[in-house]
């Protein structure tokens, strides 16, 4: 899995130890994208952008493919801030050491860079990750809690309003108001401190003395610098303002409810979240809260980005907080050339996301006044934490495309997995096993839908499709398709769209049925020509429903990029030989005097989406028969016209084949002979043919007819089989000597 990264960084090899060639790739980035050598004397790369990633990769023999990768926690010094990825290749070992690389960046004082590990934790117990309070995240542990007089007077203190409606299970995350995956009703967390009385610790401000400063970039284009504002030191300041959030409780009672939520620690089972997805927000209090009140969760949320943990559930995110600032000119302790600003010091929560919803099924309490560099560990309830048997024993749902695994959702869209790579807009790349060797290609003709739905509350389901763009809706999708099943001795296909419940029944929770178990896992086909669903990149959404047609908290989607655009293709009937001139359908050409093999020029066009911008050409190019076999040519040659962005990985192509370049920055503008740099407006090509070797005609042959067809394939597949190769109809001559 890639390593999710945000701003501006310096990246270099920090060390290898490894037999397999080692690369990685930085994408996303407004500069700094590519492909690099994975060794020591690679120069520094310095790399920019809002979200951007890297991705180690070794190559075992058969191409590259991903390494295995893991974050160091940063560190700072000399003005740095400074972390490695370490990896393990497809080798016998499993040491990390493979390919290491460092990252840094300068200490800046409008910057944050928080980092941590995301675990999970069960069993009788507080949240083991916050020490300064208890923290009740469940309904369950608040019923346990209650039980000791110390811990419910402490609760009834804090929030009395929460024992008083434990049936209700008030406050429910505002932004939460759709039902969360399988587990618990969503239940706001409760904060008791037992270090003091505040509820909440007063917001604090910041003072930060900080100088202008640069650094000159290696790889940049034009050798510019890196400026940026460097933190010289900073110093915390309570708001005189606000007054501090204090309840009063006796010390005896305090210290006996922290004795007992120690106890309850030692009962805790704890585990890491690899590859956690988690929204970083910043939190602004309530006004109940500013007040002086608990921690009610009933402040506003800024979303500033999203972490993905690596294999050890570890992460490293950096934010920008400069709407936050106030900034405020001092006079005095001030050196030359420096500044000090007062900041706010933020208040940062985490929301758990499970594979393939924008739902969160978690959210932390908001970690006060955060430093610049702040380790917040994230431990989820069990329960919460979308490890709880999903619907196929812990898999994801939507596991391919007719013969194409498809990896688990991902943040960002993207699925990887089985050496199959599916970009965030829908176009695949496949190197699996089984799977046609598609090439960044799209989809199209019609697609089985594979899954798993074998959790015993999904009775039936229903599929929704929609644009993938934020704008669109989603509409349900209902084309009938059959499975076959026994009827007695005979295997008969019957119909899986139940019209009458207006869903799909899943048969894999079905047995009566008798039906195939190797069909089980077909959840639909997809005709992509049939009308509401068009080409371009649409959102395919699957939803678990029970007997009764409820929604049980089981869904995932999945982004198809479909097209089944035509191909504007013909050759042109006019066509003109050297000597001779231009003739007609059904030209009869008689060679020139003292010339055996004049050149002849055919025009012709191959053209997928005629109308867009987009396509997906593989090749094209004309062949030829003489009399009734096939006569060799040489076409003349001509670099093509290829269009933003840099096409084909900056391969040099003459436009009749495509070259693949990168596995999920996959480039869309190869549409076939409008890219040729002379073609005409109508997307005509013309080019002149020649014998390979000879003449067009055997020495002592008076007359030969000849055909000139046209090819093309395009870069489609259905997920079972691919690239359409389609023939024009050809274009007959003849040619004669004198």
């Amino acid at each position: 899995m890639s390593i999710k990264m945000q701003g501006s960084w310096l990246v270099r090899v920090k060390s290898r130890n490894a037999v397999f060639a080692q690369e990685f790739q930085i994408q996303g980035a407004v500069i700094g994208n590519g492909t690099y050598a994975g060794n020591i004397s690679t120069p520094e790369i310095f790399v920019t952008g809002s979200n951007w990633s890297i991705t180690i990769l070794n190559n075992p023999g058969p191409g590259f493919i991903p390494s295995e990768m893991q974050i160091k926690f940063p560190v700072s010094g000399g003005g740095f801030y400074s972390f490695d990825i370490e990896s393990n290749d497809a080798g016998n070992d499993a040491d990390f050491n493979d390919l290491v690389l460092t990252c840094r960046t300068p200490i800046d004082a409008d910057d944050y860079l928080i980092y941590g590990h995301i675990g999970y934790y069960s069993g009788i117990c507080f949240n083991p990750c916050a020490r300064r309070y208890i923290v009740i995240d469940t309904l369950s542990s608040l019923r346990e809690a209650l039980k000791n007089p110390s811990l419910k007077e402490l609760i009834s203190t804090y929030y009395p309003k929460r024992i008083d409606d434990l049936k209700a299970r008030v406050n429910f995350v505002a932004l939460n108001p759709q039902p969360l995956p399988p587990g618990p009703d969503p239940f706001t967390t409760m904060l008791i401190p037992v270090n003091d009385n505040m509820a909440i610790p007063p917001k604090q401000q910041v003072l930060v003395r900080s100088k202008a400063d640069s650094m000159k970039v290696g790889n940049s284009k034009d050798g510019s610098s890196l400026a940026f504002n460097r933190l010289l030191a900073s110093e915390t300041l309570p708001f005189a303002s606000q007054s501090a959030s204090n309840i009063s409780i006796s010390d005896q009672v305090r210290i006996s409810a922290a004795s007992i939520a120690d106890k309850f620690r030692l009962y805790c089972e704890t585990g890491s979240l690899p590859s956690a997805i988690l929204n970083v927000a910043e939190y602004d209090r309530s006004s109940a809260e500013l007040a002086g009140g608990s921690y009610t969760g009933d402040g506003s949320r800024e979303i500033l980005g999203q972490i993905v943990s690596d294999r050890n559930g570890n992460y490293i995110f950096r934010f920008r907080m400069s709407g936050a600032q106030v900034a405020d000119e001092i006079t005095t302790d001030t050196a030359a050339g420096e500044d000090s600003n007062i900041q706010v010091a933020p208040d940062i929560m985490l929301q758990l996301l499970c594979h393939g919803s924008s739902i969160p099924a978690y959210e932390t309490a908001p970690d006060w006044n955060i430093n610049h560099l702040q380790r917040i560990d994230v431990c989820v309830p069990k329960e919460k934490s979308c490890l709880i048997p999903m619907p196929c024993n812990g898999q994801h749902i939507i596991q391919g495309i007719g013969n194409i695994v498809l990896g688990p959702p991902s943040a960002s869209g993207e699925r990887i997995g089985s050496n199959n790579f599916l970009n965030s807009s829908g176009i695949i790349t496949a190197f699996g096993s089984g799977a046609p060797a598609a090439r960044c290609a799209a989809w199209y003709s019609t697609l089985q839908l594979r899954g798993c739905l074998s959790n015993s509350a999904v009775k039936y389901y229903r599929i929704w499709h929609k644009p993938n763009s934020i704008f669109a809706s989603f509409t349900q999708f209902t084309q009938q398709f059959s499975l076959p099943h026994f009827v007695g001795p005979n295997v008969v296909d019957a119909f899986v769209f139940d019209t009458s419940r207006n869903a799909y029944l899943n048969v894999e929770n079905d047995p009566g049925g008798n039906w195939l178990i190797a069909f089980r896992n077909i959840k639909a086909r997809i005709d992509t020509t049939a009308p509401g669903i068009g080409n371009g990149s649409h959102v395919f959404k699957i939803q678990g429903l029970d007997a009764s047609l409820n929604p049980v908290g089981i869904e995932e989607s999945v982004v198809l990029y479909i097209d089944n655009n035509p191909v504007q293709s013909d050759i042109n009937t006019e066509i003109t030989m050297e000597g001779v001139g231009t003739l007609g359908e059904c030209a009869l050409f008689t060679l020139p005097e003292g010339n055996e093999a004049p050149g002849m020029t055919v025009k012709f066009r191959a053209t997928h989406n005629v109308a867009g911008t987009t396509g997906f050409m593989n090749s094209y190019g004309l062949s030829m028969l003489k009399g009734a076999h096939g006569f060799a040519f040489t076409p003349a040659a001509a670099a093509a016209n290829f269009p933003a962005p840099p096409f084909l990985d900056n391969v040099d192509n003459s436009g009749r084949f495509y070259v693949h370049g990168d596995n999920l920055n996959c480039n869309t503008f190869f549409r076939g002979t409008t890219n040729e740099i002379t073609a005409d407006s109508d997307h005509y090509y013309a080019t002149t043919l020649r014998p390979a070797s000879g003449g067009w005609l055997e020495p002592g042959q008076k007359f030969c007819a000849f055909g000139i067809s046209l090819s093309y394939s395009l870069r489609l597949t259905n997920g079972e089989g691919m690239y359409p190769t389609l023939t024009t109809s050809t274009v007959l001559i003849g040619i004669q000597r004198p």
